[in-house]
Parts: structure tokens; sequence; C-alpha cells
């Protein structure tokens, strides 16, 4: 009798480290993970901010403005009167 009881409590003893030591486990496992989804979620809001800066300065490189300051940097005018040509489809 007293040997099944103290097998008993040694047996829940052991399940018990066993559970707490599987417990410190997933919550290094779940801390690690945390870490990691923080460093992409950085890595992702550096990329969005760094493609809305493209896409201003895209949109100021392609602005009217900017063209034609462009365009006569290197020289270009609007075309003259019959160097344009209209292609008819068939």
């Amino acid at each position: 009798m007293l040997k099944n009881r103290l097998l008993t409590c040694l047996g829940l003893g052991v399940t018990a480290v066993v559970l707490g030591i599987c417990l410190v486990w997933i919550n290094l496992e779940l801390v690690d993970l945390s870490y990691s989804i923080k460093e992409v979620h950085d890595v992702l809001e550096s990329e969005q901010e760094l493609k809305a800066k493209l896409e201003v300065e895209h949109m100021n490189l392609l602005s009217f403005y900017q063209l034609q300051k462009k365009a006569a940097q290197m020289g270009l005018h609007p075309p003259q009167g019959g160097q344009v040509r209209i292609m008819d489809a068939w």
C-alpha cells in the first residue's frame, strides 16, 4: 500500500516536471516566434515607407512640368506641322 502510494506520487511528480518543461519550452518558442514576427513587421513597414517615397518621386518625375523641364534640358521641343503622322487602322 505504501509502495503503491510512493510510486503514484513519484509518477505524478515526474509527470508534473515533464509538463512543466514542456510549458517552458512552448513559452520559449512563443517568444522566439513573436520576435520573428516583429522583425518581419518592421521590415514590412520600412518597405511600405520606401514604396510610398518612391511613388511620390515617380509622380514628381512624371508631372507635366518636370517632363517639360527635362525635355528643355535635352533640347526637345513640340513637333512642328507635318512631323506628326496619324496611323489609321486597316
